[in-house]
């Protein structure tokens, strides 16, 4: 034992003499004349100079310390500065021991002053491309990995990174004030924290990684636990990260939290100048969480939950990239999504005039944005308790969207508006040479009342309405959809009120100089109907009837959807004693959906009887409804006019103005067409007297 004893001493104490002796002869030499080969080989391997200003140091001790001082690094030839990066000071302390068994250990790595310029030329090379390119190297054979050292700790002060884009001209500064990077060993935990800015816009991290080991491991998952906060932006992640198999994979809990979105787009503005145009919503709020995943192919938002002000969003939503193109599947719910607080304004007259189309049309004729409908595929459900828009109510939303190779499907849509259930289903097929159009929409007891209510006014009206709308068409833009459409539009009322001043504005105020018509209280709407058919772009009137107890107005013609042209009659008839009431003309709508136009008014009324009887009957022949311009003349015979309009009409047959000569004495109920029948006329030697009287008496002389 003791033979041994000494043998293991003496090899010690050689092992000792001969470190003690390796330290003396390294402290010895000057490592500054490898500062020259040390260039050269630079400039070999980069086509770059590579310039060591201050002192190659090498301290000797059981923590061996190399040191360069003003290191520098010439840019590219077409570069805005000599100098691509300059160093101030870059030290390494590393263990000895491990040394004598090939490892190398950094117990501490100090990186200081650094001044990092990036940027890209006209053509968009960047400064960084340098050297042999990726493909012109030896690739590296089986077995030949290099093992990176381990380091135990990093730090990093004064660091600005500069990027220029040669390009667009943006450009981009970051600086890190102090990173610091520290972990017990190869297998512990690596703690990071950071603070700095980006184009003065402050930003801190903080937080754990996994250990050295797991990180360089390249098939390895390792734990993340970060917090961040940016531009008034706070994100946490915690849960884990790697490349098993390649591919990046990621699974954890993520949570954003923003405190004031208009800070946050202040800020944001710094960076991207174009964000001072984004304008400003009343939701100032925003928080996120949800488990996120990724796996190279499929990421997955699960059980997520959305604030935005008082809006609020949760579900889960799955996008699935290893088709032939993306797929998305989303199931969400809200208990109130408040758009009047989230989307901006509404824009002001003015400005929807400047923005009108030049060619003086509504529909515009750009081709549909169908696109992006066909590099995607999706299925959405979503079932909201309460939606508000422009002030308007709308409960109990629930849709089911579906959209396969461009052809999209929502069906079913259905919700509650002002207490009634609205339902149908909307179709566009994209995935055709000439999109088409489906839409079947109903409502049944819709309150009108209460819609208008919830826009501010009140006492305007109060009823119940049914609706059908039911089209179809084909077409590549909005306009030539519209050209093309096909259908029925059907909207009844009955046993409502309205307000007389309703009635006044609706005869373009030619009923306010009537008696019985400038009432301040409220009407009884009897029915009001509006029944379209639709044929190839040509929306006729089937039935446009209003009835209250002092007022008929019943209208004929048709609305071009093709050319956007109105071309309507409305012809009012008193259900009063009163030869007043033959001052009651037909008026015409025509002109454009952009700027619609009114035949008759009230001064052209006043001026002579006669001569806007004939005009009146001049206007309507035009329009092939002469006979509208004849009832003006035969209501001087018939002083009221108490035909019963609603009932056929609320039946969804055809209702036009009676032509009243065609009418035989006695007759009663609906024509064989579907008309309503006009009264008999009573007995008149001169209607254009009667007329002429009438206005008289009407206006005092």
């Amino acid at each position: 034992m003791n033979k041994w004893l000494k043998i293991f001493g003496a090899l010690v104490v050689v092992i000792v003499a001969a470190g003690v002796a390796g330290i003396a002869i390294l402290s010895q030499m000057d490592f500054n004349q490898y500062k020259g080969l040390i260039a050269e080989e630079a400039k070999k391997a980069t086509g770059r100079d590579l310039v060591i200003a201050g002192d190659l140091n090498l301290e000797i001790s059981l923590t061996p310390a190399i040191a360069v001082d003003g290191v520098s690094f010439s840019n590219a030839t077409w570069g805005s500065r000599p100098d691509m990066v300059t160093i101030k000071r870059f030290a390494a302390e590393v263990s000895l021991l491990p040394l004598l068994s090939g490892q190398v250990v950094v117990n501490r790595l100090l990186v200081e002053g650094v001044d990092l310029l990036a940027e890209t030329d006209k053509n968009g090379v960047g400064n960084w491309e340098m050297g042999a390119k990726a493909e012109d190297k030896p690739a590296e054979s089986e077995g030949s990995a290099t093992t990176l050292p381990s380091v135990d700790k990093v730090v990093m002060r004064d660091i600005n990174v500069t990027y220029k884009d040669g390009v667009t001209g943006e450009e981009y500064r970051v600086a890190l004030d102090e990173f610091t990077a520290a972990a017990g060993s190869a297998s512990a935990p690596v703690k990071v924290a950071a603070t700095g800015s980006l184009n003065e816009n402050i930003f801190t991290l903080e937080g754990t990684l996994g250990s050295i080991a797991q990180m360089t491991d390249p098939e390895g998952v390792y734990p993340v636990d970060l917090k961040a906060a940016a531009l008034g932006v706070v994100t946490s992640y915690k849960g884990t990260l790697g490349t098993p198999g390649g591919a990046i994979s990621v699974n954890g809990d993520l949570e954003v939290g923003i405190a004031s979105i208009k800070q946050t787009l202040a800020q944001a503005a710094r960076l991207v100048p174009a964000v001072k145009d984004v304008p400003a919503m009343g939701a100032d709020k925003l928080d996120l969480k949800s488990k996120v995943a990724f796996d190279g192919k499929t990421a997955t938002l699960g059980g997520m939950t959305l604030t935005l002000g008082k809006t609020d969003l949760a579900g889960n939503i799955t996008v699935s990239l290893g088709g032939a193109k993306p797929s998305i599947d989303a199931s969400l719910t809200s208990n109130l999504i408040d758009l009047d607080e989230i989307l901006p304004p509404g824009e002001s007259d003015s400005s929807a005039k400047a923005s009108a189309p030049a060619d003086g049309r509504v529909f515009p004729k750009e081709p549909l944005p169908l696109d992006g409908l066909k590099a995607v595929n999706a299925k959405l459900g979503f079932d909201g308790k309460k939606i508000i828009v422009r002030g308007n109510q709308i409960d109990d939303l629930s849709v089911r969207l579906s959209l396969k190779d461009g052809n999209l499907q929502v069906d079913p849509l259905a919700a509650t508006v002002a207490g009634t259930k609205i339902g149908g289903k909307v179709g566009l097929n994209g995935a055709v040479s000439v999109p088409q159009l489906v839409a079947k929409l109903s409502a049944v007891g819709l309150d009108y009342g209460e819609l208008l209510k919830q826009q501010g006014m009140t006492d305007i009206a109060q009823g119940k309405l049914d609706a059908n709308v039911d089209v179809n068409g084909a077409g590549v833009s909005v306009r030539a959809l519209m050209a093309s459409l096909n259908g029925v539009l059907f909207v009844k009322t009955e046993n409502g009120k309205i307000d007389s001043g309703v009635l006044n504005f609706a005869s373009s105020d030619v009923m306010s100089v009537l008696p019985g018509f400038n009432s301040k209280d409220d009407k009884t709407l009897k029915c009001g109907v509006v029944n379209f058919d639709i044929k190839e772009g040509i929306a006729s009137a089937k039935a446009i009837v209003f009835e209250t107890g002092s007022l008929s107005a019943i209208g004929v013609g048709v609305v071009d959807l093709r050319e956007e042209k109105l071309n309507l009659v409305v012809d009012p008839r008193a259900k009063q004693t009163s030869l007043a009431s033959a001052a009651i003309v037909p008026i015409a709508i025509t002109g454009t959906f952009l700027k619609p136009e009114w035949a008759l008014d009230k001064a052209a009324l006043v001026g002579n009887a006669a001569t806007t009887v004939a005009k009146g009957a001049a206007a309507f022949a035009t329009m092939g409804l002469s006979l509208l311009a004849e009832s003006v003349v035969n209501r001087a015979v018939n002083a009221i006019d108490t035909t019963d309009y609603c009932t056929p009409a609320l039946a969804g047959k055809t209702v036009i103005p009676g032509k009243m000569e065609s009418v035989d004495s006695g007759t009663s109920g609906s024509s064989g067409d579907g008309s309503a029948p006009a009264q008999q006329p009573t007995e008149s030697s001169n209607p254009v007297e009667d007329v002429t009287k009438g206005l008289k008496s009407l206006f005092g002389n």
